[in-house]
Protein backbone atom coordinates (compact mmCIF):
# COMPACT_ATOMS: atom_id res chain seq x y z
CA UNK A 1 0.00 0.00 0.00
CA UNK A 2 3.00 2.30 1.10
CA UNK A 3 4.36 2.02 -2.85
CA UNK A 4 1.12 2.40 -4.38
CA UNK A 5 0.50 5.93 -1.91
CA UNK A 6 3.83 6.91 -3.27
CA UNK A 7 2.99 6.36 -7.03
CA UNK A 8 0.04 8.38 -6.29
CA UNK A 9 2.19 11.01 -4.92
CA UNK A 10 4.17 11.25 -8.01
CA UNK A 11 1.49 10.76 -10.31
CA UNK A 12 0.54 14.34 -8.36
CA UNK A 13 3.85 16.03 -8.82
CA UNK A 14 4.34 15.23 -12.40
CA UNK A 15 0.26 15.69 -13.32
CA UNK A 16 -0.60 16.46 -17.03
CA UNK A 17 -4.08 16.75 -18.78
CA UNK A 18 -2.95 12.78 -19.90
CA UNK A 19 -1.95 11.49 -16.54
CA UNK A 20 -5.08 9.09 -16.34
CA UNK A 21 -4.66 8.27 -19.92
CA UNK A 22 -0.96 7.30 -19.02
CA UNK A 23 -1.12 5.49 -15.51
CA UNK A 24 -4.21 3.87 -15.49
CA UNK A 25 -6.84 1.56 -17.52
CA UNK A 26 -8.35 3.70 -20.29
CA UNK A 27 -12.10 3.47 -20.03
CA UNK A 28 -13.92 0.75 -22.23
CA UNK A 29 -10.75 -0.91 -22.98
CA UNK A 30 -9.78 -4.45 -21.64
CA UNK A 31 -8.85 -3.99 -18.07
CA UNK A 32 -6.04 -6.65 -18.23
CA UNK A 33 -4.33 -4.02 -19.46
CA UNK A 34 -2.70 -0.88 -18.30
CA UNK A 35 -2.14 1.71 -21.19
CA UNK A 36 1.61 3.26 -21.63
CA UNK A 37 0.43 6.25 -24.19
CA UNK A 38 -2.07 6.52 -26.83
CA UNK A 39 -1.50 9.24 -29.50
CA UNK A 40 -3.86 9.83 -32.37
CA UNK A 41 -5.81 11.90 -35.45
CA UNK A 42 -9.28 11.57 -35.36
CA UNK A 43 -10.14 12.78 -39.11
CA UNK A 44 -14.03 13.17 -38.19
CA UNK A 45 -13.19 15.51 -35.49
CA UNK A 46 -10.36 16.74 -35.85
CA UNK A 47 -8.83 16.40 -32.46
CA UNK A 48 -5.42 15.19 -31.79
CA UNK A 49 -4.06 13.41 -28.91
CA UNK A 50 -0.11 13.70 -28.76
CA UNK A 51 2.32 14.23 -25.58
CA UNK A 52 4.02 17.39 -24.82
CA UNK A 53 6.87 18.49 -22.65
CA UNK A 54 6.93 20.41 -19.60
CA UNK A 55 8.92 23.66 -19.76
CA UNK A 56 11.54 22.61 -17.26
CA UNK A 57 11.12 19.68 -14.80
CA UNK A 58 9.54 22.37 -12.14
CA UNK A 59 7.52 24.38 -14.66
CA UNK A 60 4.26 21.69 -15.89
CA UNK A 61 3.58 24.48 -18.05
CA UNK A 62 3.76 22.82 -22.18
CA UNK A 63 7.21 23.34 -23.26
CA UNK A 64 8.39 23.70 -26.61
CA UNK A 65 8.84 19.74 -27.32
CA UNK A 66 5.78 17.65 -28.88
CA UNK A 67 5.44 13.72 -29.76
CA UNK A 68 2.24 13.09 -32.37
CA UNK A 69 1.31 10.94 -35.31
CA UNK A 70 1.66 13.02 -38.95
CA UNK A 71 -1.62 11.02 -41.13
CA UNK A 72 -0.21 12.72 -44.28
CA UNK A 73 0.54 9.73 -47.19
CA UNK A 74 1.23 6.37 -44.43
CA UNK A 75 1.03 8.01 -40.75
CA UNK A 76 4.40 7.91 -39.03
CA UNK A 77 5.07 8.89 -35.02
CA UNK A 78 7.43 11.87 -34.84
CA UNK A 79 8.91 14.64 -32.55
CA UNK A 80 8.78 17.74 -33.14
CA UNK A 81 10.32 20.78 -31.63
CA UNK A 82 7.86 23.59 -31.95
CA UNK A 83 6.97 23.13 -36.19
CA UNK A 84 10.71 21.53 -36.55
CA UNK A 85 10.45 17.81 -36.91
CA UNK A 86 13.52 16.29 -35.08
CA UNK A 87 13.08 12.81 -35.57
CA UNK A 88 10.88 10.18 -37.09
CA UNK A 89 9.93 6.91 -35.00
CA UNK A 90 8.40 5.78 -38.19
CA UNK A 91 5.86 4.25 -40.29
CA UNK A 92 4.17 1.38 -38.54
CA UNK A 93 5.29 -1.92 -39.87
CA UNK A 94 2.99 -4.46 -37.94
CA UNK A 95 5.75 -5.02 -35.57
CA UNK A 96 7.63 -1.95 -34.50
CA UNK A 97 7.85 1.48 -35.77
CA UNK A 98 10.40 1.10 -38.84
CA UNK A 99 12.98 3.98 -37.05
CA UNK A 100 12.63 1.76 -33.78
CA UNK A 101 13.98 -1.54 -34.61
CA UNK A 102 14.70 -2.64 -31.18
CA UNK A 103 10.85 -1.86 -29.88
CA UNK A 104 9.78 -5.33 -30.17
CA UNK A 105 9.17 -6.50 -26.88
CA UNK A 106 7.07 -9.08 -25.23
CA UNK A 107 6.17 -6.05 -22.28
CA UNK A 108 3.67 -4.36 -25.27
CA UNK A 109 0.07 -5.20 -26.63
CA UNK A 110 0.39 -3.07 -29.02
CA UNK A 111 -2.76 -1.68 -30.97
CA UNK A 112 -2.58 0.41 -34.53
CA UNK A 113 -5.82 1.21 -36.40
CA UNK A 114 -5.80 3.10 -39.56
CA UNK A 115 -8.66 3.90 -41.51
CA UNK A 116 -10.29 6.84 -43.04
CA UNK A 117 -12.00 7.76 -39.87
CA UNK A 118 -8.57 7.86 -37.35
CA UNK A 119 -5.13 6.84 -37.18
CA UNK A 120 -4.62 5.65 -33.48
CA UNK A 121 -1.40 3.60 -31.96
CA UNK A 122 -2.11 2.88 -28.22
CA UNK A 123 0.92 0.74 -26.35
CA UNK A 124 -0.25 -1.28 -23.42
CA UNK A 125 1.34 -3.45 -20.88
CA UNK A 126 -0.26 -6.78 -19.36
CA UNK A 127 -0.87 -6.30 -16.00
CA UNK A 128 0.61 -9.30 -14.29
CA UNK A 129 -2.23 -10.16 -11.70
CA UNK A 130 0.39 -11.30 -9.17
CA UNK A 131 2.20 -8.17 -8.93
CA UNK A 132 -1.13 -5.21 -9.75
CA UNK A 133 1.19 -2.59 -8.38
CA UNK A 134 3.24 -2.24 -11.56
CA UNK A 135 2.69 0.84 -14.03
CA UNK A 136 3.63 1.96 -16.99
CA UNK A 137 4.29 6.04 -18.27
CA UNK A 138 5.70 7.37 -21.30
CA UNK A 139 6.53 10.87 -21.12
CA UNK A 140 8.52 13.23 -23.41
CA UNK A 141 11.29 14.91 -21.13
CA UNK A 142 12.48 18.96 -21.31
CA UNK A 143 15.12 17.84 -23.20
CA UNK A 144 13.14 16.51 -25.76
CA UNK A 145 13.56 12.64 -25.44
CA UNK A 146 10.60 10.19 -25.29
CA UNK A 147 10.95 7.96 -22.40
CA UNK A 148 8.61 5.37 -21.05
CA UNK A 149 9.08 3.67 -17.36
CA UNK A 150 7.66 0.90 -15.41
CA UNK A 151 6.85 1.68 -11.72
CA UNK A 152 8.36 -0.92 -9.57
CA UNK A 153 7.82 -0.86 -5.92
CA UNK A 154 8.82 2.71 -4.71
CA UNK A 155 10.44 3.99 -8.32
CA UNK A 156 10.13 4.47 -11.80
CA UNK A 157 12.27 2.06 -14.02
CA UNK A 158 13.32 3.54 -17.26
CA UNK A 159 13.54 0.95 -19.94
CA UNK A 160 13.46 2.51 -23.44
CA UNK A 161 14.37 6.26 -24.69
CA UNK A 162 14.26 7.34 -28.04
CA UNK A 163 17.77 8.30 -29.87
CA UNK A 164 18.85 11.62 -30.82
CA UNK A 165 22.13 10.32 -32.49
CA UNK A 166 23.89 11.32 -36.13
CA UNK A 167 22.00 9.08 -38.06
CA UNK A 168 18.30 9.79 -35.64
CA UNK A 169 17.96 13.11 -36.48
CA UNK A 170 15.74 14.37 -39.49
CA UNK A 171 17.73 14.76 -42.43
CA UNK A 172 20.75 14.09 -41.23
CA UNK A 173 21.65 13.14 -44.59
CA UNK A 174 19.78 14.77 -47.80
CA UNK A 175 17.60 14.03 -50.87
CA UNK A 176 18.35 9.98 -52.25
CA UNK A 177 21.13 9.42 -49.76
CA UNK A 178 21.10 7.12 -46.33
CA UNK A 179 23.23 7.24 -43.37
CA UNK A 180 25.37 4.69 -42.24
CA UNK A 181 26.50 4.49 -38.94
CA UNK A 182 28.14 1.74 -38.89
CA UNK A 183 30.89 3.06 -41.67
CA UNK A 184 34.28 1.00 -39.70
CA UNK A 185 36.16 4.73 -41.28
CA UNK A 186 34.28 7.51 -40.67
CA UNK A 187 30.30 8.77 -40.91
CA UNK A 188 28.92 9.30 -44.31
CA UNK A 189 25.83 10.10 -46.18
CA UNK A 190 25.62 6.81 -48.88
CA UNK A 191 23.70 7.27 -52.34
CA UNK A 192 20.95 5.23 -53.22
CA UNK A 193 21.85 2.76 -56.31
CA UNK A 194 21.77 4.70 -59.27
CA UNK A 195 22.41 8.06 -57.90
CA UNK A 196 25.82 9.75 -57.62
CA UNK A 197 26.53 12.84 -55.06
CA UNK A 198 25.97 16.31 -55.88
CA UNK A 199 27.28 17.14 -52.33
CA UNK A 200 29.23 15.61 -49.04
CA UNK A 201 24.94 15.16 -48.34
CA UNK A 202 22.98 15.00 -51.14
CA UNK A 203 22.73 12.49 -54.27
CA UNK A 204 21.41 12.66 -57.74
CA UNK A 205 20.82 10.51 -60.60
CA UNK A 206 23.82 9.00 -62.28
CA UNK A 207 23.71 10.66 -65.53
CA UNK A 208 23.73 7.57 -67.91
CA UNK A 209 21.69 8.38 -70.57
CA UNK A 210 19.18 5.56 -69.78
CA UNK A 211 16.18 5.67 -69.89
CA UNK A 212 13.99 4.23 -66.88
CA UNK A 213 10.81 3.18 -68.52
CA UNK A 214 10.01 0.43 -70.00
CA UNK A 215 13.78 0.07 -70.67
CA UNK A 216 15.13 -3.00 -68.92
CA UNK A 217 15.04 -1.47 -65.66
CA UNK A 218 14.63 -3.15 -62.20
CA UNK A 219 14.92 -3.17 -58.41
CA UNK A 220 18.35 -3.30 -55.99
CA UNK A 221 17.17 -4.71 -52.58
CA UNK A 222 18.87 -2.77 -49.43
CA UNK A 223 18.23 -4.65 -46.69
CA UNK A 224 18.15 -3.46 -42.84
CA UNK A 225 16.75 -0.19 -43.59
CA UNK A 226 14.44 2.83 -41.83
CA UNK A 227 12.71 3.60 -45.26
CA UNK A 228 12.26 6.93 -45.94
CA UNK A 229 9.73 9.28 -45.27
CA UNK A 230 6.14 8.10 -45.68
CA UNK A 231 4.45 11.21 -45.33
CA UNK A 232 5.20 11.14 -49.19
CA UNK A 233 4.25 7.79 -49.46
CA UNK A 234 1.24 5.92 -51.31
CA UNK A 235 0.14 2.85 -49.89
CA UNK A 236 -2.25 -0.04 -50.69
CA UNK A 237 -3.27 -2.45 -48.15
CA UNK A 238 -4.27 -4.87 -50.83
CA UNK A 239 -1.28 -5.86 -52.92
CA UNK A 240 1.34 -8.85 -51.92
CA UNK A 241 4.94 -8.02 -52.64
CA UNK A 242 4.58 -9.08 -56.28
CA UNK A 243 1.36 -6.95 -56.92
CA UNK A 244 3.66 -4.09 -55.31
CA UNK A 245 6.82 -4.25 -57.50
CA UNK A 246 4.38 -4.58 -60.68
CA UNK A 247 2.59 -1.39 -59.66
CA UNK A 248 5.69 0.57 -59.37
CA UNK A 249 7.53 -1.09 -62.50
CA UNK A 250 4.21 -0.24 -64.33
CA UNK A 251 4.54 3.22 -63.44
CA UNK A 252 7.89 5.09 -64.61
CA UNK A 253 7.34 7.97 -61.83
CA UNK A 254 7.33 5.41 -59.12
CA UNK A 255 11.02 5.51 -57.31
CA UNK A 256 10.81 3.26 -54.75
CA UNK A 257 8.80 0.42 -52.91
CA UNK A 258 8.51 -1.20 -49.79
CA UNK A 259 6.25 -3.74 -47.75
CA UNK A 260 4.00 -1.49 -45.35
CA UNK A 261 3.20 -4.37 -43.00
CA UNK A 262 6.33 -7.24 -42.36
CA UNK A 263 4.46 -8.63 -39.70
CA UNK A 264 2.77 -11.50 -42.12
CA UNK A 265 5.59 -12.11 -44.46
CA UNK A 266 5.31 -8.84 -46.17
CA UNK A 267 1.56 -7.34 -46.97
CA UNK A 268 0.12 -4.39 -47.74
CA UNK A 269 2.53 -1.88 -50.68
CA UNK A 270 4.44 1.69 -50.22
CA UNK A 271 5.38 3.47 -53.24
CA UNK A 272 7.18 6.66 -53.48
CA UNK A 273 7.97 9.46 -55.91
CA UNK A 274 10.82 12.12 -55.94
CA UNK A 275 13.15 12.41 -53.67
CA UNK A 276 13.64 9.44 -51.17
CA UNK A 277 14.61 11.88 -47.74
CA UNK A 278 15.94 10.70 -44.04
CA UNK A 279 16.73 6.96 -44.60
CA UNK A 280 19.41 4.97 -43.01
CA UNK A 281 20.82 1.35 -42.35
CA UNK A 282 20.67 -0.63 -39.02
CA UNK A 283 23.05 -3.91 -38.54
CA UNK A 284 21.01 -6.58 -38.26
CA UNK A 285 17.25 -5.27 -38.50
CA UNK A 286 15.16 -2.49 -40.60
CA UNK A 287 13.41 -3.57 -43.33
CA UNK A 288 13.89 -4.30 -47.30
CA UNK A 289 13.87 -1.10 -49.74
CA UNK A 290 13.71 -1.79 -53.16
CA UNK A 291 14.92 1.31 -55.23
CA UNK A 292 14.59 1.77 -59.14
CA UNK A 293 17.61 1.46 -61.08
CA UNK A 294 18.19 1.56 -65.07
CA UNK A 295 19.65 -1.67 -66.61
CA UNK A 296 22.74 -0.59 -67.01
CA UNK A 297 22.81 -0.18 -62.62
CA UNK A 298 20.66 -3.32 -62.14
CA UNK A 299 23.48 -5.47 -64.11
CA UNK A 300 26.67 -4.55 -62.22
CA UNK A 301 24.55 -4.70 -59.53
CA UNK A 302 23.46 -8.54 -60.66
CA UNK A 303 26.99 -9.30 -61.47
CA UNK A 304 28.26 -7.81 -58.12
CA UNK A 305 25.83 -10.29 -56.17
CA UNK A 306 26.46 -12.94 -58.60
CA UNK A 307 30.59 -12.96 -57.50
CA UNK A 308 29.85 -12.70 -53.90
CA UNK A 309 27.45 -15.48 -54.38
CA UNK A 310 30.51 -17.31 -56.30
CA UNK A 311 32.95 -16.02 -52.90
CA UNK A 312 30.52 -16.92 -50.09
CA UNK A 313 30.04 -20.78 -51.34
CA UNK A 314 34.12 -20.68 -52.23
CA UNK A 315 34.76 -20.49 -48.63
CA UNK A 316 31.71 -22.58 -47.67
CA UNK A 317 34.07 -25.40 -49.56
CA UNK A 318 37.52 -24.20 -48.44
CA UNK A 319 35.78 -24.67 -44.90
CA UNK A 320 33.92 -27.77 -45.40
CA UNK A 321 37.56 -29.29 -47.14
CA UNK A 322 39.26 -28.04 -44.08
CA UNK A 323 37.09 -30.09 -41.34
CA UNK A 324 37.25 -32.84 -43.83
CA UNK A 325 40.84 -32.96 -43.88
CA UNK A 326 40.77 -32.34 -40.12
CA UNK A 327 38.58 -35.30 -40.15
CA UNK A 328 40.35 -37.98 -42.57
CA UNK A 329 43.65 -37.27 -41.32
CA UNK A 330 43.76 -38.91 -38.06
CA UNK A 331 41.49 -41.26 -39.14
CA UNK A 332 44.27 -42.23 -41.74
CA UNK A 333 46.86 -42.09 -39.26
CA UNK A 334 45.23 -44.74 -36.98
CA UNK A 335 44.79 -47.07 -40.06
CA UNK A 336 48.77 -46.43 -40.74
CA UNK A 337 49.80 -46.74 -37.52
CA UNK A 338 48.14 -50.38 -36.81
CA UNK A 339 49.09 -51.97 -40.00
CA UNK A 340 52.79 -51.08 -39.32
CA UNK A 341 52.36 -52.23 -35.77
CA UNK A 342 50.74 -55.72 -37.18
CA UNK A 343 53.90 -56.10 -39.91
CA UNK A 344 56.07 -55.55 -37.02
CA UNK A 345 54.15 -58.74 -35.28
Amino acid sequence: MESFNNLRQQISLEHRETVQRRYFPVAGKNPDYKTVDLISTDRRTGLNRFLTSWKSKDDPGIGNYSYQMVPTGYPQACLYMGRTLLWRAGSWTGLRWSGVPEMKSKLFNVSFVNNQDETTIMYSIFSNLADPKVFPKSMVDESGIVRRSLWQETRWVEYWSSSLALCDKYLSCGPNSYCDPYNEVNFECKCFPGFEPKSSRDCVREKQGVSMCNNGEGFVKLANMKLPDTSIAHVDMSLSMIECEQKCLRNCSCMAYASANESEGGIGCLTWQGDLVDARTYPDLGQDFYIRVDAIVLAQYAKKNGLTQKKRMLAILGVSVAIMFLLVVPVVYCFVTKKKKGKEI
